[in-house]
């Protein structure tokens, strides 16, 4: 049977240049089921996991069908939060790079002024949350009068935050003869109330069942460690294990920058796939990989989608997925064609629960293992060292080194040895490795109870423990901003006088709690 191509779903040809600069080919099965009925004009229930593709499934529709004949709003996309609203408008932006239709994003915690501005210059399509979209139509700065498709994504997630009536408001301002899509991980009764008194009698409901099982070929471990050591269990694992090549997973575009860019610092044969690289770009690099040219592949779940590799030895989750359908996905790399292959995953104490579920709904065990010792690297790097010495010898072409041997006197030569695999040893192990429960002596964790809703950044957390703490600079180590609250690693001389001193000062306004934190 063929396999379907997004060529033979009937998109527009600027969307296709579009789909195909993302470096995909193959839709996945809610891309190749919803797509035809959203192009029919069916209204329809996308019902699928979060991360199978649905913003695709939609924006390809509506960019494929709008039509830039006026400045009216044509289509509105419902989102629960202003994250997931982001998301959506870019990845709209990338799908309609090629076409001439103009997309605005509109959420709370931003100004408003400047949304009604952007909308003021013309919206073909509006990506928004419920609250702010009844704020902007509250103050006529957004009609929705001409509106011809609504989609609501993440229906459920919306429906859990409350948002019921605020969605019913808008969608009785809408025309009737729209067209309606809703996607949703699961049905609730409220969705199935949506759908009976908003959406035409003859919708579509479109069910993406979701993979229980994984490759029976994979083996799943994991390694637990405390956030800001993330990076040097990364390194311990690659350095300590033998691997032929690996795909690496983060969460986030600019984590896969970060990362990519701290393992080049340390010499690894590593490159980088994300969806802000060219086609170009994703295809050279994608064929190094599979030749082995490039040992190492750090990725997100969605540029992945296009890498066809049958022989990857391991997959490390270095963040986890946001749900066990991309967790199934991910491993999924490894162990094809009944071959052995390895998953790790680098977790906190508070991530084990999500592995718990996994273990659950996929049938299987993660096994723990502890964090590869100095020793472990040191063996498995002598090991890689002696065979590379063992294979120079069988090329036959240390003659001229043979020489220089025999002018070393007897006493001398095992010195000279052992310092010649101490230099070939140091050039192989780019992280500077100390003992990792030493390393945990050098910061006091601290929890602050102010985090970036509040309008706080990194300087600014740095600025008010330097104030009010009557610290240094060098005394403050890494700074997780979290979206309610923050952790900060100071030196432990200092950590009693930092909660003393800052405890129920402000910063941006806000009294701030300090507390030692639980250790992860």
């Amino acid at each position: 049977m063929k396999q379907i191509t997004f060529y033979d779903l009937g998109l527009s040809k600027p969307v296709l240049q579009g789909i195909e600069m993302m470096g995909y080919v193959i839709p996945s099965p809610i891309q190749e089921k919803a797509i035809p009925v959203l192009l029919d004009g069916h209204d329809m229930i996308g019902q699928a996991q979060t991360g199978t593709g649905k913003t695709l499934a939609f924006g390809s529709v509506l960019l494929s069908r709008i039509e830039k004949k006026n400045n009216h709003v044509q289509a509105l996309i419902l989102s629960p939060t202003r994250e997931l609203a982001l998301q959506i408008d870019e990845e709209l932006k990338r799908i309609g790079k090629y076409t001439d239709l103009s997309i605005v994003s509109v959420y709370g915690g931003s100004e408003i002024e400047k949304q009604i501005r952007a909308l003021k210059k013309g919206a073909n399509i509006v990506v928004g949350t419920p609250g702010r979209v009844l704020d902007l139509m509250r103050r006529k700065a957004l009609k929705l009068d001409n509106v011809e498709w609504l989609v609501l994504d993440e229906a459920d997630e919306m429906l859990n935050m409350g948002f019921i009536d605020d969605i019913e408001t808008i969608l009785k301002a809408t025309p009737e003869d729209k067209q309606t899509a809703l996607f949703s991980a699961t049905m609730p009764s409220d969705i199935k109330k949506i759908a009976s008194f908003y959406m035409k009698d003859n919708y579509q409901h479109i069910q993406i069942k979701s993979k229980t099982m994984t490759a029976t070929t994979v083996s799943q471990y994991y390694f637990e460690t405390k956030m800001n050591r993330r990076f040097e269990v990364l390194c311990r694992i690659l350095d300590s294990r033998e691997m032929e090549n690996a795909i690496i997973f983060c969460k986030t575009k600019r984590s896969v920058d970060e990362v990519v860019a701290a393992m080049q610092q340390k010499h690894y044969n590593v490159e980088a796939m994300h969806g802000d690289l060219s086609q170009n770009q994703r295809m050279n690099t994608l064929r190094r990989f599979k030749s082995g040219s490039i040992q190492y592949l750090v990725a997100t779940d969605v540029a992945a989608r296009g890498i066809d590799v049958d022989n990857i030895s391991h997959v490390i989750n270095y963040e986890l997925p946001q749900d066990e359908e991309l967790y199934v996905h991910r491993i999924g790399r490894t162990g094809r064609a009944n071959r052995k292959g390895e998953a790790y995953s680098i977790v906190t104490s508070r991530e084990k629960n999500f592995l718990k579920v996994i273990e659950k709904r996929t049938h299987s065990h993660i096994e723990k293992l502890p964090v590869p010792a100095i020793e472990d690297i040191f063996d498995q790097k002598v090991k890689e060292l002696l065979f590379d010495v063992q294979a120079t010898i069988l090329k036959d072409n240390i003659k001229p080194f043979q020489e220089i041997v025999k002018e070393i006197p007897g006493h001398m030569k095992n010195d000279v040895i052992a310092a010649l695999l101490a230099m070939c040893y140091s050039q192989r192990v780019g992280f500077d490795y100390q003992d990792i429960s030493e390393l945990d002596k050098d910061y006091q964790r601290i929890f602050m109870s102010v985090g970036s809703m509040d309008k706080v950044g990194v300087k600014d957390i740095i600025d008010f423990l330097v104030r009010f703490g009557q610290i240094q600079k060098r005394d403050i180590g890494d700074i997780t901003l979290k979206r309610k609250f923050t952790f900060v690693n100071v030196k432990p001389n200092v950590a009693k006088q930092v909660i003393d001193y800052c405890y129920n000062q402000k910063i941006k306004g806000r009294r701030v709690r300090l507390e030692f934190a639980e250790e992860e």
